[in-house]
């Protein structure tokens, strides 16, 4: 039975993930031995990781033999977001991803330009996927209004977060085979982040759903316990998405082989 592909999100570990400065605090490629001996299948990279790094770290990148699987990028899809989108389209064109994870803005009336636009951004890259996160604080957080949208976009896949609360059989009864990944983050009965191992029910509840509709996409171990609690310590983050991971492997190829607790 296949190992399900699950990455590290280089955006976990980064201390200025939010906020103005997202200038990076630190250089992928040095966790990259670290990355491929804790058993994830690729990195899921984050734009800053890429686009604002030097040019020893971008060929760096360019050589990485962990599989930059998903270029994870914040570009916006308005008049004045091209010059960026074109600079960042230079650097997927270098990194060759699989897919390119991208978001639309919270304006429901822009958002067919909006896709149409992210649609012409990815011919630049041909042979790349664009993935939609369809994510709470966009227009497409709604798993029935984002099937409207996107049935004028079939290319375009989407992206889902399980273990926050989300209908995620609504998502499939809604989506099916356009969902392709998942974004792993949990957090315990607090609303604080939590290893996946803290939620056992919610994680075996999700899994159940995710499998009882033919899930079978990739993971994105994206935030885990510890993150946005000052002050963070990126080596024990690291340590948590590890966990996650063993977790989540462990988890669904139990539910694939039908041993999973029910």
């Amino acid at each position: 039975m296949p190992t399900p592909t699950i990455l590290l999100g280089t955006v976990l570990l980064e201390a200025h993930r939010w906020g103005k400065d997202r200038s990076p605090t630190y250089r992928v490629s040095e966790w990259l031995d670290r990355i491929a001996a804790a058993g994830f299948s690729g990195i899921e990279l984050w734009e800053n990781h890429a686009a604002e790094v030097d040019a020893n770290e971008l060929a760096a990148l360019k050589k990485s033999r962990v599989p930059i699987t998903i270029f994870n990028s914040y570009v916006t899809f308005d008049d004045e977001g091209k010059a960026r989108r074109d600079l960042v389209a230079d650097v997927i064109r270098q990194l060759r991803p699989q897919a390119v994870k991208f978001n639309v803005s919270k304006h429901a009336e822009r958002v067919s330009a909006e896709l149409a636009t992210a649609q012409s951004w990815a011919a630049s890259f041909p042979g790349v996927k664009l993935l939609c996160e369809c994510h709470p604080g966009t227009s497409l957080e709604d798993p029935v209004i984002a099937a409207k949208v996107l049935a004028k976009f079939p290319n375009i896949q989407a992206i889902i977060h399980p273990f926050t609360g989300t209908d995620t059989d609504l998502w499939f009864r809604n989506h099916g085979a356009r969902i392709s990944h998942a974004h792993v983050q949990a957090c315990n009965p607090d609303k604080a982040r939590a290893r996946l191992e803290q939620v056992p029910a919610l994680v075996g509840e999700q899994l159940r759903i995710m499998h009882a509709h033919g899930y079978n996409g990739s993971w994105t171990i994206e935030f885990t316990a510890g993150v946005g609690t000052p002050p963070e310590d990126r080596d024990a983050l690291f340590a948590a998405a590890v966990s996650d991971r063993r977790y989540l492997a462990q988890a669904w190829e139990q539910r694939a082989a039908g041993t999973a607790p029910r």
